[in-house]
């Protein structure tokens, strides 16, 4: 049963603990938004995080649970909940890394543009991505030139073969990529 008797600091604790909560989520789908292809690099960098912003909200919805004024079994079972969730999710910081540049490689005549590798490991294999940056500082943009599954287990290779062509060499068969002004990619491999 929820009873609104709650004291003044109750009260504020709560809108700020709900607020806090709004934000963290407003911050996640801002993130997932810098993730499709041409997003500002910089949303996908911070905010992309599903576990670290999962991992900030435990504590608010623990705050959230002690100023709702239910019974005290009710709150405790619940409290326990959301500590036992937040000790869960310890291990997922280990196991669940995200991706790690493995190089970079500016384009030619074109400072603005570089070749970005990534790698993210996997008990076995490893996951792996190839990007173009284009841009400086905020309003730097990321497309996806390839991606290799933990399955795939050839090398992949990407040069520059002008400052608007790019040269994707898999499996021994080279394809050319072409860039437009913003930096989109004519085509895309994923493996």
């Amino acid at each position: 049963m929820v009873d609104d008797r709650r004291t003044a600091g109750e009260r504020r604790a709560l809108r700020a603990a709900l607020a806090a909560l709004a934000l963290l989520a407003l911050l996640g789908a801002a993130g997932r938004y810098g993730r499709r292809p041409g997003g500002l690099l910089v949303l996908r960098e911070w905010f992309d995080r599903p576990l670290p912003l999962f991992t900030a909200a435990l504590p608010l919805l623990l705050v959230v649970l002690y100023c709702v004024t239910w019974r005290a079994w009710i709150r405790v079972v619940l409290g326990a909940g959301v500590l036992l969730t937040a000790a869960a999710t310890v291990p997922l910081w280990v196991f669940l890394d995200s991706a790690k540049v493995t190089g970079t490689q500016r384009a030619p005549a074109r400072p603005d543009r570089r070749i970005v590798r990534q790698e993210q490991l996997g008990m076995l294999a490893s996951a792996r991505w190839v990007f173009v940056d284009q841009g400086t500082g905020l309003t730097t943009r990321r497309w996806q030139i390839a991606y290799a599954s933990y399955e795939y287990e050839d090398s992949i290779d990407v040069v520059w073969a002008g400052p608007d062509r790019l040269a994707l060499t898999t499996g021994g068969r080279t394809t050319v990529i072409d860039l437009a002004a913003d930096g989109r990619p004519s085509g895309s491999l994923t493996l």
